[in-house]
């Protein structure tokens, strides 16, 4: 593979929630505050039987558990180089040390049976995506690896600063809500699982 292996790291302030993180990826409307290139983005496969899905895995202390698991879709824009379309298979793994692991790499061409139906678009390839969220005295450190071939015979050289771009904006997006203190998104969503704790008790 002569795709470049990027990784990105930072310290944010603020508790680690994992699924957050992996909100901002997953969900739709929430990357779009990131990711300006994102036209669509969907769960299109999710594997509920967890159960099953960790007796595989086996070993917790080392893979930790799986809390979801998946086969995603994501559509970018027509920017100035025409859409792209990627068919992920990715979960999220957490630890009994409180870090969180979010990994991804792409479908292979003998899936694309599962691709949504509609129009087709140039295939883009994340040979490897993960974000690994560590617990630090005061917050958390994440780092982030993605080797993604855009296509379309674009060279790496043009891609890299594009990807590069993104992903810092998607740091900057993370600390603004993990940073974000008392009456932030953050805090908002923390107080409604708290009241919905107490609403079960």
């Amino acid at each position: 593979i002569k795709t470049p292996l990027l990784r990105f790291r930072s310290s944010i302030k603020g508790p680690l929630i994992g699924e957050r993180f992996s909100h901002f990826i997953m969900d739709l409307e929430e990357r779009k505050k990131w990711d300006d290139a994102c036209a669509r983005n969907e769960e299109v496969y999710p594997i509920d039987d967890l159960d099953a899905v960790n007796t595989i895995l086996g070993d917790e202390e080392k893979y930790g558990t799986c809390t979801r698991v998946g086969v995603g879709y994501t559509q970018t824009k027509q920017s100035i180089i025409s859409p792209r379309e990627q068919l992920i298979i990715g979960g999220m793994q957490e630890f009994q040390n409180g870090a969180t692991m979010l990994w991804g790499t792409e479908m292979e061409e003998q899936h694309n049976y599962l691709l949504p139906e509609g129009q087709r678009h140039t295939r883009a390839k994340s040979h490897l995506f993960a974000a690994t969220l560590a617990p630090t005295d005061d917050g958390f450190d994440v780092e982030y690896l993605l080797q993604m071939d855009v296509g379309g015979g674009v060279p790496n050289f043009l891609a890299t600063p594009a990807l590069v771009d993104a992903i810092k904006k998607l740091f900057d997006h993370t600390k603004r809500y993990f940073e974000g203190g008392e009456g932030s998104e953050l805090d908002m969503h923390l107080k409604s699982l708290s009241s919905r704790g107490s609403d079960l008790e």
